[in-house]
């Protein structure tokens, strides 16, 4: 190659970095920035001191330890953070966050929340929180077995950080299955044995719950099962396809 030619290819490479630069940078298609609360930069400053990225993703990067918390919040009770922010859970170490503490995080992942969706769907997600709240009204309304309502205890307090009834949640390299259906895919044994021993390499951590919890837990899957149409019922009605813009995190 001559050296002409050479100044000309290397011209025209300089040339379309320089373009694609200008590109990036002038793009216009992301939405407007979102701006956290006070609170929620607490949040964020204890999430970076904490290093919670190393076990969770934000947006599918991050750690694989722990599920992906973009669009989290939802489906987060406060019950629920109380714990894992205090004591640990399973995986989850112990932070011994105080109230305020764990203000912060909750607001940082409602902003969070708000800033787009973390991993592709085909379709627009049920609410987390209209989900769970049909099905304790449902238990309510048409109170089952103790041993389901115990069950249904263990269930919100200890597995609605990853699953949500209903619908399988997509939790980055992982998918939280609908549990709604589980029994027709295990038997009781199986169930048993996945819940105690985890499926690490699916992403699920063993839980050291007590044997009758277990049992506990089993029966309010066979109830969650029978009851399905019945909670589904109480919903709004699901749209459908939902459009992914570019880059999807819009």
């Amino acid at each position: 190659m001559n050296l002409g030619l050479r100044k000309l290819l290397l011209a025209s490479l300089l040339a379309s970095f320089c373009g694609q630069t200008a590109l990036v940078y002038l793009d216009d298609t992301a939405g407007p920035e979102h701006r956290l609360t006070e609170l929620a930069v607490k949040g964020r400053v204890l999430w970076h001191q904490h290093n919670c990225q190393a076990c969770h993703q934000v947006y599918g990067f991050g750690g694989f330890l722990g599920p992906d918390l973009t669009n989290a919040a939802p489906r987060l009770t406060r019950a629920r953070l109380d714990e894992v922010l205090t004591v640990g859970n399973a995986q989850m170490p112990a932070f011994h966050f105080n109230s305020n503490e764990i203000d912060a995080i909750e607001d940082y992942l409602f902003a969070l929340d708000q800033t787009g969706i973390g991993v592709a769907r085909q379709s627009p997600p049920r609410n987390a929180r209209e989900v769970l709240a049909a099905l304790e009204t449902h238990a309510k309304e048409r109170p089952p077995a103790e041993a389901v309502s115990r069950g249904l205890k263990t269930f919100t307090t200890s597995c609605t950080t990853c699953h949500v009834p209903l619908q399988a949640t997509a939790l980055g390299l992982h998918t939280a299955p609908d549990l709604s259906t589980l029994v027709l895919r295990l038997d009781d044994a199986a169930i048993h044995t996945t819940i105690t021993q985890g499926r690490v390499q699916k992403g699920m951590p063993q839980w050291p719950l007590a044997a009758p919890a277990v049992q506990d837990v089993v029966a309010f899957f066979h109830w969650l099962h029978s009851e399905r149409e019945a909670i589904v019922a109480r919903l709004p009605a699901s749209g459908g396809l939902q459009g992914l813009p570019w880059w999807e995190f819009k």
